[in-house]
């Protein structure tokens, strides 16, 4: 039996082996902990001392995954680097630490593009003083955070290279260095390499008595024995590591471990152990207000809830997982803010630098006058050819930027001309189309209505004669057997396509039409499948057409790799998620075409509401939401 514990409850899981595993929560103890260093704090003097406070409470966040606090003291440390009056060499072994601390924050709360911006900037000033230690630990972060994007080519050529450059002066960051290499084997399905690299790192880590490294390792040979199908051995790996590093602290540990079991229960279908273990771990990430773990553990939720065809909660999932992503893209863009903040702030210090050298230089222009005309009449002259160069400068820049805003222009307009191309052949096809459907059902209303009714009323006087001849009845005969003809033929002319296949494969035969050119990748996912099979016609017609408006869109606008589909029926209301990764747009600022108003219109009619969420560079979300009625049994 496995035993599986939160807090006071207890669920009791069959198993081959007894084993008992208990998911608590975290506690929380920070006060506590830290409360040396914040009475220190107060006291230390500005500088060195209070740097040092700085770091050690940004290490000790870093561990916990405090993320608000990791960014906290990252800024506080770099705010008061830039207001300490000290050499530039001296400023610059901080800054690289800052940058550090700040990278890490940027990770933990998904924000990777901003974490490879500070490892840069951290690689920069390290260079610059020849510091090996934070020039490896950047070039490691990086490697990580280049993992997390999915670009596994250029983490294994930073990495590979870094090992090179530092093993020898900086041989204790190696071991996390091959971790990173490891996780980019395993990602590219090289996994001997991936075997051989970790394993490496897990007797460095063992004979240097790190802990941490260790389990961290211990998590990864559990991914690699997981992709093997050796469940029991991922199982061992995933637990002892969550167990040891929640008793050790080490809360980015527990987190990786704890989602890593619960995705092993989803596997072998032990639905109600994974929801158990995903819902602690969610917990202690709201908890730790981590938005990265929130956003993995939410992922497996959803796959757990939808395997139990639990659509409910599988549905309310989603939702919450698309708000976590809604508060990762804010949080982008409020970092974006802080930095330019700490920009201009940076640049106020070095107009004030720049004023007061030029106010020292004014003074020695003045002494140097005093003593001999010839260096008087010389500094006057430099100073009047001086603003010279700088306006011709500034005359070359700005034909330079005349020259670039010109061909920028051109550009746009060609590219402007070209969609207009596209559009228009675009609503050709369309008002094809249309026509011909429109005339389709018009012939077929006319043989129906006009042709047939003649007939059935020719039928009617024949039955209505007496007698009953052989020649009356052949003749009834004949114009039944016309009546029939007549009408199958209106039938035929009328689009069949929603009487002849369910509402579901057509989209998903569409939706596979699309990904099969290879310019988009498109996953379509009804909840439940049967119930939206049932919907009226007119409701199937609708929405087909309206997901056709939307993919048309995004294929001309939004140079997206990838859309998601989500159709869900849930209480007699029908929801539509339209999600695609592409360039996206500021919502307060689009202007509708004639596709935007069709989709409009057609939502309208259907009693339905659309909202739309985008943020640039992020994607776009079209949500539509409409009444409906099924005619399932």
């Amino acid at each position: 039996m496995l035993l599986v514990c939160i807090g006071f409850s207890h669920f009791i899981f069959p198993q081959e082996n007894s084993q008992t595993i208990t998911f608590s929560t975290v506690p929380n103890e920070k006060q506590k902990s830290l409360k040396p260093y914040y009475e220190a704090l107060k006291t230390a003097e500005f500088g060195a001392p209070r740097f040092s406070i700085f770091e050690q409470l940004a290490t000790h966040h870093i561990q916990k995954a405090n993320t608000d606090s990791i960014m906290y003291y990252g800024d506080l440390y770099l705010k008061e680097i830039q207001n300490w009056d000290k050499p530039e060499l001296e400023k610059k072994f901080h800054l690289t630490k800052a940058y550090h601390i700040l990278a890490n924050g940027c990770k933990f709360n998904g924000l990777f593009d901003n974490a490879i911006t500070w490892h840069f900037k951290g690689i920069s000033e390290a260079e610059a003083i020849k510091n090996t230690e934070y020039q490896y630990l950047h070039k490691i972060g990086l490697g990580k955070n280049y993992n997390l994007k999915n670009e596994y080519d250029k983490a294994i050529s930073l990495l590979k290279k870094a090992r090179e450059d530092f093993d020898d002066e900086q041989a204790q960051l190696t071991n996390e260095a091959l971790i990173y290499l490891g996780d980019a084997y395993y990602a590219k399905n090289d996994l001997q390499l991936a075997q051989t690299t970790l394993e490496e790192a897990l007797e460095r880590s063992k004979a240097s008595g790190n802990l941490e490294m260790e389990l961290t390792i211990n998590i990864k040979l559990g991914l690699l024995a997981e992709h093997n199908n050796d469940f029991e051995k991922a199982f061992t790996y995933y637990n002892e590591s969550r167990n040891r590093g929640l008793q050790s602290g080490f809360f980015t540990i527990y987190f990786e471990g704890t989602i890593r079991i619960g995705n092993l229960f989803y596997k072998e279908g032990n639905y109600q152990a994974a929801n158990a273990a995903l819902s602690t771990a969610y917990v202690n990430a709201i908890e730790r207000e981590n938005l990265h773990y929130q956003a993995q553990i939410l992922s497996v939720q959803h796959k757990v809830f939808s395997a139990t065809e639990d659509y409910n909660n599988a549905y309310a999932v989603m939702t919450q997982l698309a708000n976590i992503k809604s508060k990762i893209n804010t949080a982008q863009q409020q970092k974006v803010s802080k930095e330019l903040e700490v920009q201009y702030e940076t640049l106020q210090k070095e107009k004030q630098i720049l004023n007061l050298t030029e106010k020292q230089l004014q003074k020695e222009s003045e002494l140097q006058r005093q003593k001999t005309y010839k260096n008087a009449f010389l500094i006057g002259f430099l100073i009047i050819l001086f603003p010279i160069i700088a306006l011709l400068y500034t005359y070359y820049q700005k034909i330079q930027a005349q020259s670039e805003l010109s061909r920028k222009l051109e550009e746009i307009n060609i590219q402007k001309v070209e969609a207009l191309r596209k559009e228009q052949e675009l609503n050709l096809i369309k008002a094809s189309i249309q026509g011909q459907d429109e005339e389709r059902k018009r012939i077929a209303q006319e043989l129906h209505d006009s042709i047939g009714g003649n007939l059935a009323g020719i039928k009617l006087q024949f039955a209505s004669m007496n007698g009953d001849s052989e020649k009356l009845k052949n003749l009834t005969g004949q114009i039944d057997e016309t009546y029939q003809l007549v009408r199958d033929i209106s039938h035929t002319l009328i689009p069949q396509k929603f009487r002849q296949n369910d509402f579901t494969d057509l989209i998903r035969e569409y939706a596979n039409s699309i990904s099969n050119t290879g310019k988009l990748e498109v996953g379509f996912h009804p909840h439940p499948e049967k119930e939206i099979k049932a919907i009226d016609e007119k409701h199937q017609m609708e929405i087909y057409k309206i997901i056709q408006e939307l993919m048309t869109n995004t294929l001309k606008h939004a140079d997206a790799s990838s859309v998601e589909i989500h159709l869900s029926l849930i209480d007699n209301d029908l929801s539509l998620i339209f999600e695609d990764n592409g360039g996206g747009f500021e919502t307060n600022s689009i202007m509708e075409g004639i596709g935007l108003e069709n989709i409009k219109n057609r939502i309208k009619e259907l009693k339905g509401t659309l909202h739309i969420d985008s943020v640039l560079e992020r994607g776009t979300v079209v949500s539509i939401e409409i009444p409906i009625e099924t005619t399932a049994s």
